[in-house]
């Protein structure tokens, strides 16, 4: 049966009122001035261990060493500090833990430094022994965050995922890279830098099982400094505050109803 014509007129106008229309504008206000969240996933924040973890190389060298903390992703942090032209003799120091991974290297270094997450890392420092299995689903996030407090000179920068589970078992894709250059505005200036995914339609980052960072494997650069204080997953897409939603609706009601109030006749 039909609602009667009188009632449905009555409820509408019900709900067309100054308290709707207030809302409404309170929200397009609200909307157009309040900041939008965007969500993001802290890999790494090196707090741990509280007293840096270091390594010192005066030649061509190489060590590995790992944190497990709870506060870093999937337990457990995997470092290796590669030291591949070092014509001087010069020192190449690394340091990890109480807030910051940083790189110092003096005269003619050259050197790379990468921080393994999940399935990358080597818990028990053995080459066939792989890392927990992070099981992460990174489809909320787009890129890559990296914070830097100071950075002295250009950087190379490149960021490898890893999955278990590829896409296509006939074909499968297991990792997913992309890499870049970067620069600070001035020497010695902090930077943050964002790093998009790559655009890997095949790759499943639905089930990430493993992260690594590597910091200047491909630069040409000597002498290289650089302290890092945040390794994030992020989404540059924002997203509304609840009360933004919930206002946005109201403001949606107050609009619909008065789309559909009845016009008055001639």
């Amino acid at each position: 049966m039909a609602p009667h014509p009188d009632r449905t007129t009555r409820a509408l106008r019900s709900l067309i009122g100054p308290a709707t229309f207030a809302a409404a504008l309170l929200a397009f206000m609200l909307l157009a001035s309040s900041p939008a969240r965007a969500s993001s996933l802290l890999v790494d924040g090196f707090e741990a261990p509280d007293e840096p973890a270091t390594s010192v190389l005066t030649g061509i060298g190489e060590r590995q060493f790992n944190t497990f903390s709870p506060t870093v992703l999937g337990g457990v942090r995997g470092l290796y500090h590669h030291t591949y032209t070092n014509p001087l003799g010069s020192v190449s120091a690394l340091a990890a833990g109480n807030g910051v991974l940083s790189s110092s290297n003096g005269v003619g270094v050259r050197n790379e430094v990468l921080a393994l997450y999940g399935a990358f890392t080597r818990p028990k420092l053995q080459p066939d022994v792989g890392g927990p299995r992070l099981g992460l689903d990174a489809r909320p996030y787009d890129s890559f965050q990296l914070d830097f407090t100071g950075m002295a000179s250009t950087m190379n920068i490149n960021i490898v995922l890893y999955t278990s589970a590829p896409l296509d078992p006939t074909a499968p894709l297991y990792y997913s890279t992309v890499g870049l250059n970067v620069a600070p505005a001035s020497p010695g200036a902090a930077l943050q830098v964002v790093v998009p995914f790559a655009n890997d339609a095949s790759f499943n980052f639905g089930q990430v099982d493993g992260i690594a960072l590597v910091i200047d494997r491909a630069n040409g650069t000597t002498g290289t400094a650089w302290t890092l204080d945040g390794f994030s997953l992020v989404s540059t897409v924002p997203e509304p505050t609840p009360a933004m939603l919930w206002l946005a609706g109201a403001a949606a009601l107050g609009w619909l109803s008065r789309r559909q109030r009845p016009r008055a006749q001639a």
